[in-house]
């Protein structure tokens, strides 16, 4: 069928990924010239809109329905063994002393593992911007899992949605046009939000992301009306290219259009880069070159694993800095994540369970990492590893265009201070547990 060709296996989306987490990356890394490189993840989103809604468009294509339980088996294999490993991880670091400083990490890991992740971060203190600027002994190793979460939100029910899409919009034309309404409306939404609700849920808000993903969705339907493919399409995914990496290294990581709601209009940029490379040319090319592409395969389990790895790998801990620390850094991720790619997540995306003992397997599996996190991750901070604040954070250049130096005095006081407070909290909230236990059950605080 021609849906069956132009869905086929691409490899420069796969280039995509890979330049979309090696903007994650870089910001990640702290670097200054790279202070929106958040926006990786917007690409990312808008790429998973594409492919997934590719895919809906197939099956029906193929058999007229579409399969909601095998769609999310299928998301749940290509997600869940790499996310669910790297918490298991994660809790048993906490158990063993690490990541001791931050505050609920129980409560982190398991809303991690029940998909909520962004919903308990906006819940929470702090923006995005101030979470990657603590010190780090006190910031989550789970702080990414947000992105996730928006995700699988989404896949819990972007099958039916297009089930009932596809059956009030007879014929390929209405159908682009109901999905390009849909993306409109969610762009727009996110503006709103931020207007009303602040720049916190503009940015972690499910509601407010979903329209960079249904961009995606709404260029997939697009590919299937309009199937020829002229090379001038390719210099269209240049510009596209080329706004997203303007975007990554001129906005900053406080404020500014991501926090104002103007992430899914950014969404087109990235829709023009995906467009651009379904003509044959330089773009094409260039994403298509095998490293890249090798990059991009693992891009999965390169996001997920990077930021605990980064936290643990730190100045104080291994003794190094700039690009020798992003050095040792890169290296010890990529590891990990091709471990993981070849040991865990291809053997259980190629096992051939059946939907029914898939869902089975993984709703057990899952709550035994939430049963985990609870027994083995302390509920508050340990002040054991408190001291570990003064340490240099792997993000702490994040903001480089409004920080300014101080001198190493000033630095160590601040330090000090920092600690100070985190030790004194502990101690009050040890007082208050003490007063607790006096209280006969059932009295509040």
């Amino acid at each position: 069928m021609p849906g069956d060709q132009q869905f086929g296996y691409q490899p420069a989306l796969d280039g995509v990924r890979g330049v979309a987490v090696a903007l994650v990356l870089c910001f990640h890394s702290g670097f200054s010239w790279m202070s929106g490189g958040y926006v990786g993840v917007s690409v990312f989103f808008t790429l998973s809109g594409f492919l997934i809604t590719s895919l809906l468009i197939l099956e029906h294509q193929r058999t007229g329905r579409v399969s909601w339980s095998a769609f999310v088996v299928r998301r749940a294999k290509r997600l869940l063994p790499a996310s669910l490993l790297c918490l298991v991880a994660i809790a048993l670091l906490a158990w063993s002393g690490q990541f001791a400083g931050v505050p609920h990490l129980r409560r982190d890991i398991v809303s991690a593992a029940m998909q909520v992740a962004n919903w308990n971060a906006l819940h929470g203190s702090g923006s995005y911007a101030d979470l990657l600027s603590r010190s780090a002994g006190v910031t989550s190793p789970v702080e990414h899992y947000w992105s996730l979460a928006v995700e699988e939100q989404f896949y819990w029910v972007w099958p039916l949605a297009f089930m009932l899409l596809r059956r009030v919009s007879k014929g390929r034309m209405r159908l682009f046009m109901s999905l390009a309404a849909l993306a409109a409306t969610g762009v727009v939404a996110a503006r709103v939000i931020a207007v009303h609700w602040g720049p916190d849920e503009a940015y972690w808000a499910t509601p407010a992301r979903v329209g960079e993903i249904l961009s995606g969705a709404a260029l997939a339907a697009g590919c299937v009306v309009w199937q020829r493919r002229p090379r001038w399409l390719g210099a269209l995914g240049v510009g596209g290219l080329g706004v997203v990496l303007w975007a990554a290294v001129e906005w900053p990581t406080r404020g500014g259009p991501a926090y104002a709601g103007w992430l899914g209009v950014f969404s087109l940029a990235s829709a023009a880069l995906i467009l651009g490379l379904q003509a044959p040319g330089v773009l094409r090319t260039a994403l298509s070159v095998q490293p890249l592409v090798w990059l991009g395969r693992i891009s999965y389990g390169v996001y997920v694993y990077h930021w605990p790895i980064f936290l643990l790998l730190t100045r104080r801990t291994v003794g190094l800095t700039g690009w020798s620390l992003f050095a040792l850094r890169i290296a010890a991720t990529v590891l990990v994540a091709v471990l993981s790619f070849v040991v865990v997540e291809q053997p259980v995306r190629r096992g051939g369970f059946s939907p029914r003992r898939a869902l089975t397997l993984a709703m057990p599996i899952t709550a035994a990492v939430v049963v985990l996190a609870v027994l083995l991750v302390p509920a508050a901070p340990g002040r054991r590893k408190v001291a570990v604040a003064r340490s240099v954070t792997p993000t702490s250049v994040a903001q480089p265009s409004t920080s300014t130096s101080t001198s190493p005095a000033t630095s160590t006081s601040t330090s000090r201070h920092v600690t100070s407070r985190h030790v004194t909290s502990q101690r009050q909230r040890q007082r208050r547990r003490q007063r607790q236990r006096q209280r006969p059950c059932g009295s509040t605080r």
